[in-house]
């Protein structure tokens, strides 16, 4: 980076638009890739995302979503300087994936760099069908996975039953076998971890009726009352919170 960290907007712009057709871009790890979306909406809004963090059944926008907070508070605590490395490091990722650090000419047709982050862009050339990073699809990020055709072949019915709201169903299940309760899915959460995401408040009392483990953490070690928090069931909060 030395010779290239005073370049300011100039260099990350042009950065940008080169990465929006790099074919060897697209090659790049799935966590590089988020790691780029992150730094790209923290360099533009100098803000972390705002609203609730998506649920866990929304797995491309929540991965979206934690990317762009974890750039916004590894850069913004360094205060005014935190945009300036926030944009060295997405160049330097830039360079190290064959960017040459070339900087078009001003007089050169001009980035819409918004369209840049989100937003297919239209009669642009070809390579910028899905620009979430700069032009770099990303499978988790860009729709590839479709959500509602999700295959639950291997989905336990409880598991269903509790992302459903099917309480009578959940019970039923539950009256056979209780040691359901504390079964966990693919992605390591427990029915109660499912109920307190979605805010299903029936099916969270249900669940602690039949000894469900409030302190249970899934793979990212988060407990039910804090993916509760997280997604702002204030409700399930309550009902969680140790007493």
């Amino acid at each position: 980076m030395s010779g290239r960290t005073g370049s300011g907007e100039k260099e990350f712009n042009a950065a940008s638009s080169w990465l929006s057709t790099a074919p060897s871009a697209a090659s790049l790890p799935n966590e590089i890739k988020l790691e780029l979306y992150g730094l790209f909406k923290y360099i533009n809004t100098l803000a972390g995302p705002t609203g609730s963090r998506p649920s866990i059944f929304s797995p491309a926008p929540r991965a979206k979503y934690d990317a762009w907070a974890a750039q916004y508070t590894k850069y913004s605590s360094k205060g005014d300087e935190g945009k300036q490395l926030a944009q060295q490091r997405y160049i330097e990722i830039a360079l190290r994936i064959g960017w040459s650090g070339n900087i078009p000419n001003e007089e050169e047709e001009d980035v819409d760099l918004e369209n840049l982050d989100d937003e297919p862009i239209q009669n642009k050339g070809k390579g910028r069908e899905d620009n979430p990073i700069g032009g770099v699809k990303v499978s988790v990020m860009s729709g590839e996975i479709d959500e509602d055709d999700h295959d639950h072949s291997d989905t336990h019915p409880l598991h269903l039953a509790v992302s459903d709201n099917e309480v009578q169903k959940a019970e039923l299940l539950l009256n056979q076998d209780k040691t359901l309760v504390h079964l966990r899915d693919e992605f390591g959460y427990t029915p109660l971890h499912l109920a307190a995401d979605r805010g299903h408040i029936e099916m969270t009392n249900l669940l602690l009726r039949y000894g469900a483990d409030r302190d249970a953490e899934d793979e990212d070690s988060q407990t039910p009352l804090q993916l509760a928090e997280i997604s702002g069931r204030d409700e399930i909060v309550e009902l969680l919170r140790p007493v």
